[in-house]
This record gives structure tokens, sequence and C-alpha cells, in this order.
């Protein structure tokens, strides 16, 4: 059995580094570089553990910047 994705519960995923939107409903907001298993089907994504200490500190510089991220 194969992984479930948190977002959808869709079984399709890409390993991939892609720009991932914050939700934050401004569709410019987004974490660079993000990589891990992309979602097909929500876009939602599971990090590795390298990524998954970096997109915090990535989200932060945004936050800093004025991004109100929810």
């Amino acid at each position: 059995m194969g992984m479930k994705c948190p977002g959808c519960e869709g079984e399709a995923f890409v390993y991939a580094t892609r720009d991932v939107s914050l939700n934050t409903g401004n569709p410019d907001d987004v974490v660079h570089d993000v990589k891990g298993d992309h979602c097909i089907r929500c876009g939602a994504v599971i990090m590795n553990a390298g990524t998954a200490e970096q997109y915090p500190e990535k989200a932060e510089a945004l936050e800093n910047a004025g991004v109100p991220i929810k």
C-alpha cells in the first residue's frame, strides 16, 4: 500500500522541486524550490527531512518581509 496525500487522500505523487503557494490569499506568495513528493490531485507536498527544515525558514523570511501567513 502506497502513501496517501494528507490533503485529499490521493495516491499519485511526483517527486520534484517546485514552488509552493502559501495560504495567504495572494497567489504570488510562494516558497521557492520545495523538494518533495507533490500530490498530482491537490498539489500538497510531503517533504523530506532536509526540505522540512528549510521550509519554515523560507516562510518566516516571507513573513518578515510583510507577507501575512495564515
